[in-house]
C-alpha cells in the first residue's frame, strides 16, 4: 500500500482576510480546468505511478469547501495492476501539513515526510526505525530536463507516457466523483 499527501493552506480565508494567499484564479474553473487534484494532486499521482506502476481503477471524492467552481480538497483510492493500493491526498485547506509518502508492506515500511527518509524491516536494524541519512541526490527540475532535451540530446526522466497516466488519473477521478462510482481505468479508455 502506498500513501501520498501534498497539501498546504493557500485557500484558508483568515480572519481579516477576502481570500487565502493563493491567487484567486486557482479557484475559477475556466481558468485551471480543476482545482486541488489536478494543481497540487499531480506530484502524488505522479509519483504514485511510477512507485505502483499501472492504474486499473479508481474512486474519488473532489470537495468543495472554499470554492463553488472547483474542489479545494481530495482524496484519491487507486487500484493498480501490481496489486498495490494507494491513497491520493491534497489540499488548499491544510494549516501545517507536510509533505507524506508512505510505503507498506509485508517486510517493512518506509516513511518520508519532509525532507526525511526512515524505515523499518525486518531485513534492516533488527526491525527498529532506522534513519536513512544518505545524501540522495535530485533530478535536474523538469524544465531544466526539457532544456537538456533540446540542447545536448539528453533523455529526460519524465515522458510523455507520465503526462498522460497523470492526465487519466485526473480524468477517471472527476468521473468518479461525478457519478459516485468507482472508475475501471481500461474501460474508460475504450469509450
Amino acid at each position: 500500500m502506498i500513501r501520498c499527501r501534498l497539501a498546504h493552506n493557500g485557500g484558508v480565508i483568515y480572519e481579516g482576510e477576502d481570500r487565502g494567499w493563493l491567487p484567486e484564479r486557482f479557484f475559477r474553473k475556466e481558468q485551471t480546468g480543476g482545482g486541488a487534484l489536478i494543481d497540487l494532486g499531480a506530484h502524488p499521482i505522479y509519483l504514485m505511478n511510477r512507485l505502483a506502476g499501472e492504474a486499473e481503477a479508481l474512486y474519488a471524492r473532489l470537495q468543495q469547501q472554499e470554492s463553488d467552481q472547483v474542489d479545494d480538497t481530495a482524496v484519491v483510492t487507486v487500484e493498480y495492476t501490481s496489486g498495490a493500493l494507494g491513497v491520493i491526498e491534497t489540499s488548499f485547506l491544510s494549516h501545517g501539513s507536510p509533505f507524506q509518502l508512505e510505503l507498506y508492506g509485508t517486510e517493512g515500511t518506509l516513511l518520508a515526510e519532509e525532507g526525511e527518509v526512515k524505515i523499518k524491516s525486518m531485513h534492516v536494524n533488527e526491525n527498529n526505525w532506522t534513519l536513512m541519512d544518505e545524501p540522495m541526490t535530485d533530478k535536474p527540475r523538469p524544465l531544466d530536463q526539457w532544456v537538456q532535451a533540446i540542447k545536448e540530446q539528453k533523455q529526460p526522466s519524465i515522458t510523455k507516457d507520465d503526462f498522460i497516466k497523470l492526465t487519466l488519473i485526473n480524468e477517471a477521478s472527476v468521473r468518479s466523483h461525478q457519478e459516485g462510482r468507482r472508475i475501471i481505468i481500461n474501460k474508460m479508455l475504450t469509450k
